[in-house]
């Protein structure tokens, strides 16, 4: 008699992720709704149901419609609020303000509808170039077990926290501090590897940007003090 092969040799096969309502073939605007809430509601079941193989058209609109959606509101925040920047900034400026004041003006129609088109399109410059550098940190940390796609997705659907900007002024950093949240668990969700790991992948490119920037204002400033010196 023929021995029947061990059953622990039949490899286990993971079904895959049901997807998200926003990734549903016949999916309408309307599914937008549902799959932001699950994001906002249930963040780590949101992104274990994320499909890794629908087209990618489909996270790339998601990350687009709301980028939108908070262009929108800053911008409403913008025209509703300038006053109150204004006076702000005349507080801090203090006698400097008379200098500022023929550059500050209060955002025109046109104005509004040319950021609205330039927004979406920055966005999508940044979102590339960020989903690379965290791709490759997580590939150096051996945590990207799924390939770039799979983070891009992650970056798209972390879009989410653009609806910070609903509440002026702390808005802007709880949606920072919410976004890097959001992409720390869904990598780990993504890539089913640790949370330390997809935590190091998030944090070292943004340390290492802001070392960027700080190095290149420092030189900046030695230049331009250089500067006023030969100047005297």
């Amino acid at each position: 008699m023929s021995e029947m092969p061990p059953m622990n040799s039949v490899p286990i096969q993971h079904p895959p992720a049901a997807g998200l309502p926003w990734e549903e073939p016949s999916a309408g605007l309307g599914s937008i709704v549902p799959t932001v809430m699950r994001f906002v509601t249930r963040p780590i079941e949101a992104f274990a149901e994320m499909s890794l193989t629908v087209d990618l058209v489909r996270p790339l609109a998601y990350f687009v419609a709301l980028a939108l959606v908070g262009a929108c509101i800053s911008q409403l925040w913008s025209f509703v609020l300038f006053d109150s920047y204004i006076g702000v900034v005349r507080a801090l400026a203090g006698s400097q303000f008379e200098k500022l004041a023929p550059f500050l003006h209060k955002p025109g129609a046109l104005q509004l509808v040319v950021g609205l088109v330039i927004t979406p399109l920055v966005a999508l410059i940044v979102l590339f170039v960020w989903a690379a550098l965290v791709h490759l940190m997580l590939t150096l940390l051996g945590g990207a077990s799924r390939g770039f796609a799979a983070t891009l997705r992650v970056m798209c659907y972390a879009q989410t926290t653009q609806l910070a900007v609903v509440l002026p002024g702390l808005g802007g950093l709880i949606g920072f501090v919410w976004r890097l949240i959001l992409e720390i668990v869904g990598l780990s969700q993504a890539h089913k590897t640790e949370g330390w790991k997809a935590t190091l992948a998030v944090l070292l490119p943004l340390l290492l940007c802001c070392v960027c920037i700080a190095v290149g204002i420092a030189a900046f400033g030695a230049a331009v003090g250089q500067a006023l010196q030969q100047l005297k």
